[in-house]
Parts: structure tokens; sequence; C-alpha cells
């Protein structure tokens, strides 16, 4: 599998799970809010924080009806996105300077050409895809050309798109690719995670790492992306957000500041739990081997010359004599000297 740089840190196989708090457009348009959202961020061990570089004129006809749930119950796409498009060139300029001092990778999603250029002028280290754009051919060749790292969601996406998407990158000379797997649902259910596609995706794409873009209503103790983890995920983006009470965008299926501490320390101690594939006796299970198993021990006194039948024995802790799983080459076999009930039998005893 390859490796892919994204700052200072390496991305796959063997290395630790990449965590980007997706803050979007939850900072109400507020920079002081986007501030604290990045030092948070930051104090809570993620990797990156990633915002929305969009506006609405380029991203939504004014008549696209909406096809989500919101706080207001009828209206369409452009209404919406309007209100959460404040942010601009002097915004994210501000924002990325914030990142370099709190000491965490700022990334925003752009959604249109001129973001891509304005965000790769600026010094972003890599982009991110939405899910709704792994179709957007133009959108995906102008950011491959760009040599960043790409990390694209793929979710509502059939496996020939994301196929088709990938070699369009790569037609563009960019083999940096992640693939996040993704439910286009908001919020998705539990039972429609379907984190068993992280997996599939990874035996489909063995050459690219493979993560997860969650939807899921977090828990306190944030088990979907988490569990995420275990199933061979390399990268976990989750949203994130200030105050999960807070009114409309993805507040509600956000993980505040304190969850998110949560989910990476859950995360660090998953991937510690992982270990190592290969079967055998771990050192940590020494001593429980020695002194746990069970040796052969002499149910009675044996005499001298007796011949030894497994009425004879009895199988006791520890294992420090011989294992019960030569019982076949004992039994049968004459005691060379006496053998006191409760002994512990080795081979010297025995012709």
């Amino acid at each position: 599998m390859k490796t892919i740089t994204i700052g200072n840190r390496p991305i796959g196989e063997g290395h630790p799970t990449y965590i980007v708090a997706e803050a979007g457009v939850n900072h109400k348009g507020s920079l002081a809010l986007a501030k604290q959202m990045i030092w948070e961020a930051a104090g809570a061990g993620a990797d990156a924080i990633k915002f929305q570089s969009y506006k609405a004129e380029t991203l939504v006809t004014r008549w696209a009806p909406r096809y989500w749930d919101d706080d207001e119950p009828t209206g369409t796409q452009y209404a919406i996105f309007k209100r959460s498009d404040a942010f601009g060139e002097r915004e994210y300029a501000i924002l990325y300077d914030e990142c370099q001092r709190a000491g965490i990778t700022f990334l925003s999603t752009p959604f249109d050409l001129h973001f891509v250029d304005f965000l790769d002028e600026l010094g972003m280290p890599a982009f991110k895809v939405a899910s709704a754009d792994l179709t957007n051919l133009p959108l995906l060749r102008h950011i491959a050309r760009k040599g960043k790292p790409i990390i694209m969601s793929t979710g509502a996406s059939t496996l020939a798109e994301i196929h088709a998407s990938v070699e369009a990158i790569r037609a563009e000379g960019n083999d940096q690719i992640i693939l996040l797997h993704c439910v286009l649902s908001y919020p998705t259910p539990d039972e429609k995670a379907n984190l068993l596609r992280i997996p599939a995706l990874a035996k489909e794409f063995p050459d690219i790492p493979i993560g997860f873009s969650d939807h899921t209503v977090p828990e306190d103790c944030v088990i979907v992306p988490t569990a995420a983890v275990a199933v061979g995920a390399q990268v976990i983006e989750k949203h994130y957000t200030l105050r999960r009470t807070w009114p409309g965008d993805d507040h509600y299926l956000s993980v505040d500041p304190q969850q998110l501490a949560t989910f990476v320390k859950n995360v660090r101690i998953v991937e510690k739990a992982l270990g190592s594939p290969d079967l055998g006796v771990l050192d940590v299970e020494a001593a429980a081997r020695q002194y746990a198993r069970r040796s052969i021990i002499a149910r009675v006194d044996i005499p001298a010359g007796a011949v030894i039948t497994e009425e004879m024995l009895i199988m006791k802790r520890p294992g420090t004599g011989i294992s019960p799983m030569e019982i076949d080459r004992v039994v049968g076999r004459r005691a060379k000297v006496p053998i006191a009930e409760d002994t512990a039998l080795t081979w010297e005893m025995l012709e």
C-alpha cells in the first residue's frame, strides 16, 4: 500500500490513524469561533481541522430543492448555502495562519476552481473532495494538477464511479489518493454505517489508503468512527463543533471538543490493541503459559517398577512438568524411581 504524506504526517499501513476534525461551516460565520475551534481541535489531538470553501452562487442553482431536514421546513439549497458562505479569501488566510500557530494542519474543501487555486497558493498541503463532487471531473482534474494529496469521499457512489474518478486523477499524473468510505445521509443511522465497506474498498484499491467520513450522531464514547479504525480505516473525518445544541448546519451530528478528545484517545487505544496478526505466544503470556497450564501429576504414590496407568495420574498446575499433551507417551511406561503422590512427573522418573 502506498504511503501518503500530508504535512509531516505519513498516512497508510503501519502509521497512526489520521484524524480530521471537520469544522465545515460550523463556525457560524464567526472568525472568533473558527479560531476557538482550531485551538480546541489541536488540544484534543486531531491531526487536521477542515473547513469548507464555497460561495452559494457557484455551488448550486437558486431553485435546487433541499433534500435534507433543517430547522426551516421548506426552502432551497441556495438559501441554506448562502446563509453559510460568509468566509472568503481573507478569512481562510487568517485561519491558515492560526492553524500554523496552533500546530494543526489546515484543510478546506474547495467547491469551485477559484477556491482550488486560492487554497493551493495559500499553502494548503492536501485537498479534500466531497462525496457530491466525486463525479465532477473538471474539479477533480484541476485539483489533481496541483500535485498534492487528495482525500476523496465516496458517499452515494457506485464502484464504477469511484474507479473512474481515481483514474481521472491518475491521468493527470497524481497518484496521491486517499479514499474515504462515506454514507451520504445526514445523519446516518448506526445500522446504515456499513463499516465493512472499508475493507471492501481496501481490497478493491489495494494501493490506496482507505478511511471513513462519518455522519452518525455521536454518543459520548463516539463508537462508530472508533470502530472504523478496527476494520482498517487509516483516516477518520468526523464533523466537529463547539456546541452540538446550536441550531442548523451539522452541529447535531458533530462531536464537541470533549467528545473529540475522547474519540482521539479511543482511536489511539484501538490502534495499540490491534497489535499484530501473527499467531503465537506473546511475551506477556509467558508467566501464564508456565504457571496456569497443567502438568502430569501423580494422583497416588507410585512405587518403582510400577507400570503407569492413567488412573494413577491427575493434571494439575503449574505447567512446569510434563505437558498433558504427552499423556499417551507417559501411560504404559514404568516408574524408574518411587514417585510420591502430588509430584510432577519428569522424563527422568520414567523408563
